[in-house]
């Protein structure tokens, strides 16, 4: 079996997400996993399939003529199936803040410098009506979870995060986990 990771970006609309699976499945491929979050008017679409290597070339041949015509960016990429490595901690967060720049660039490097690699990430903006007499600000909501080959100290890394709390002026809270 053969691996291909598909991107598709385009304005969303009613059946675009079938078009696209139509051509996968047309192609005798399977669906292994998919993501579609929608972003301002554009939608965006990952997903893993995998089938035979005419199966996957064919794909592969459709999906630009297909993309071309429904005025989406398509990107591909062949890939091996995944073989998740053992890591000794998995790292959990959640921050809640006033919506500002900054913040997931400050949280991404705080996991990147201790080597702790990202397999989730999801944030969004909460958005709040400004009443008059109480100047309520958009919150801005980030989770994400990470994973460690090495043994970081767990009191160590809860008492980095509070402090980058602190200097961040967000509420956070961080959850540390052994994997068997």
């Amino acid at each position: 079996m053969h691996n291909l990771v598909i991107t598709a970006i385009g304005t969303d609309r009613p059946g675009i997400c079938n078009r696209i699976t139509q051509v996968v499945t047309q192609a005798n491929c399977n669906i292994i996993d998919s993501r579609i979050a929608i972003f301002g008017n554009e939608f965006s679409f990952i997903m893993l399939v995998s089938g035979e290597a005419s199966s996957i070339t064919r794909v592969e041949t459709l999906l630009p003529v297909m993309s071309s015509d429904q005025d989406l960016m398509m990107v591909m990429k062949r890939t091996t199936p995944h073989q998740p490595p053992s890591y000794t901690y998995k790292v959990d967060m959640k921050i809640e803040a006033e919506d500002k720049i900054g913040l997931i660039d400050a949280f991404t490097r705080f996991f990147s410098e201790r080597n702790i690699n990202i397999s989730e990430l999801s944030a969004r903006t909460q958005y709040r009506t400004l009443d008059t007499q109480d100047n309520n600000q958009n919150l801005f909501i980030i989770a994400m979870a990470g994973l460690s080959k090495d043994s970081p100290v767990p009191d160590d890394l809860e008492a980095d995060f509070s402090q980058l709390c602190q200097d961040l002026s967000v509420t956070g809270s961080i959850d540390i986990t052994y994997q068997n």
